[in-house]
């Protein structure tokens, strides 16, 4: 059909083409008085062509009508069910990128409750091309979903067993988690009033029968690129947890175990390395009964460890070769030497967090005094309180590349903090707890993002990055807040984006001097206290957001300032790329 009306369309112009350039040279003639055999003859052929033309024009409107309907009748978007199916699987995939997995996290991570997910299952759902294209696409059932001792965990158990088949050859995402259950929660409360008895359910050791719905591979040997644990524990690590690692360690193929994270909820429960029953490290050591060469092996692949809990002892293959390390509170023990010989053993990491304090200092003097040498290092979180230690020692041990840096801190050491900034490329700094800033900013010459976190503190000022008596005088008797006659003396240092976090008190005119002094861009402020401005009649204190905008807004040398009250998104948001304040939220968790 779209053939024949291109060809005729073709011959259509050419013929009307030539007519055209006919009738111009009939004109011409006339027009020119050229010679004209018979008038009379050629007068009669003119107004018949005139009446002729009359009719094509309004064939034309008719064709032109029919070529418009023919075309409003076509869709412009074409159906989905049109697409190819390579197209279809990938729009798929996008689709599940962006969609919640069974655990619902709180603000710090942890498992707070679950969810049954709806996909990929719902795709799946749709229509029969959906489905064959659902089926087919093995990348959409890798990610797979076990809950321990709850009522969805049957459904999961055999959605598991799908999932496996589908998923092929690709490697497998296991994640586990245990929500916490009444009975477990009912065992611990007859373990604290003293009802617990040798032998019955509320025994220590006590398993029950129906936990073993992990049990989900095909076979013995499994691509496992990601075992993952989120686990409610109550008063202890159930055993359970150790014949489901036994289960998967034991069936995964050396080298395709990337990722390990065992997330616990429950610091306060005395946590054991879990280590080979061949070669036990412990008196208190939990025993897995897999073949040592075969953990080496799986363990020795691993480039990313989260863990406070279910961890192997310090010196295992888990801690060699290392792209990612998050040591969280709740694990056992860990001294300096085994720290340095973790990192030792990592030379191109690249993400370091460690949130638990170093056992003491025992060992400082047995460790080789050259530092780590990390030339990827790219974030470094040490959000430990009241612990200068542990932040003293880490930092002195660590030679970072220049690679831009992420640091996180809870309070700063100084001067051991101004050392590391010198030989480290910051551009990213936050601080829980900040102290004086002000040495340590002049050797973090162009930081992107400056986080001063004040929550818990009793800090009311800015005082952490204003040296004392630059261009804010101190209150009078009246608590009057001026602007200092002395010029405002610009930092050598530059800071793009500015976040102020918790302030109870946040004073206009400080606010105009660090801007000033650091050349900011932006400004971001959440959860600050009361907002102090000066009027005619005295120091205004307010908390109403739209004065305090305003009054805000008339800092014209920084293009965007933001005001929030409340509303900080503290959700979890670890795997968000996109998320630009992840890091941000990742070190507000304490």
């Amino acid at each position: 059909m779209s053939q024949e009306i291109s060809t005729v369309g073709s011959q259509f112009r050419s013929a009307l083409d030539r007519y055209t350039r006919a009738c111009s040279s009939t004109r011409d003639t006339c027009l020119n008085g050229g010679q004209i055999n018979s008038r009379l003859e050629l007068l009669t052929k003119l107004e018949k062509e005139s009446d002729d033309i009359a009719l094509y024009i309004h064939k034309l409107e008719y064709a032109r009508a029919a070529v418009q309907a023919a075309r409003s009748s076509i869709p412009k978007l074409a159906p989905i069910s049109t697409l190819p199916a390579e197209i279809l699987a990938h729009i798929f995939h996008l689709v599940l990128l962006g969609q919640f997995c069974l655990v619902q996290r709180g603000i710090i991570g942890t498992i707070e409750e679950i969810e049954y997910p709806i996909c990929p299952d719902a795709l799946a759902h749709v229509c029969s091309f959906w489905r064959r294209v659902a089926i087919t696409s093995p990348g959409l059932w890798t990610h797979i979903d076990i809950a321990f001792d709850h009522s969805l965990n049957p459904g999961l158990s055999a959605r598991a067993k799908v999932y496996v088949t589908r998923a092929g050859q690709l490697p497998l995402e296991i994640h586990i988690s245990d929500p916490g259950s009444e009975r477990e929660k009912e065992r611990q409360s007859a373990i604290q009033d003293g009802r617990s008895t040798p032998g019955d359910i509320y025994d220590e050791s006590h398993v029950w029968d129906d936990l073993h719905d992990f049990k989900i591979l095909a076979s013995d040997s499994a691509n496992i690129k990601i075992l993952e644990m989120d686990l409610c524990v109550y008063s202890r690590f159930r055993e359970t947890y150790y014949t489901m690692l036994e289960y998967f360690f034991a069936r995964c193929k050396p080298g395709v175990l990337t990722k390990y994270i065992a997330r616990c909820n429950s610091p306060k429960v005395s946590l054991p390395f879990i280590e080979p029953a061949e070669t036990p490290h412990s008196r208190d050591g939990a025993l897995l009964a897999v073949p040592i060469h075969q953990l080496e092996e799986v363990w020795l692949g691993i480039s990313s460890v989260r863990v406070n809990g279910l961890c192997p002892y310090w010196n295992s293959k888990m801690y060699q070769g290392l792209v990612e390390l998050y040591i969280d509170r709740g694990v056992p023990n860990i001294f300096i030497s085994d720290l340095v010989s973790i990192l030792r053993s990592s030379p191109k990491l690249q993400v370091f967090y460690l949130k638990t304090e170093i056992d003491d200092s025992t060992d400082v003097e047995e460790v080789t005094p050259n530092p780590v040498y990390l030339e990827d290092l790219r974030e470094l979180s040490l959000i430990i309180r009241d612990n200068g230690f542990t932040t003293s020692h880490v930092l002195r041990w660590i030679t970072p590349g220049q690679r831009p840096l992420c640091l996180s801190l809870a309070d700063n050491p100084q001067e051991i903090v101004t050392d590391f900034c010198c030989r480290a490329n910051v551009t990213q700094f936050y601080v829980w707890y900040p102290g004086d800033l002000t040495s340590i900013l002049n050797q973090c010459r162009k930081l992107e993002t400056l986080v001063l976190n004040e929550r818990y503190s009793d800090t009311h000022d800015l005082s952490s990055i204003l040296p004392e008596g630059d261009g804010i005088d101190d209150a009078d008797s009246d608590g009057e807040f001026r602007l200092s006659s002395r010029p405002i003396s610009p930092s050598a240092t530059r800071i793009d984006t500015l976040y102020l976090l918790w302030h109870s008190e946040i004073i206009f005119e400080e606010i105009q001097v660090v801007v000033k002094k650091y050349s900011i861009q932006r400004l971001l402020i959440y959860y600050a206290g009361r907002f102090s401005y000066r009027t005619d009649t005295g120091r205004n204190f307010s908390k109403n957001t739209r004065n305090i905008r305003a009054k805000l807004s008339t800092i014209d040398s920084c293009p965007i300032i933001e005001y929030h009250l409340e509303g900080y998104p503290e959700h979890y948001t670890e795997g968000e790329s996109e998320d630009h304040d992840g890091w941000i939220r990742e070190s507000v968790r304490f």
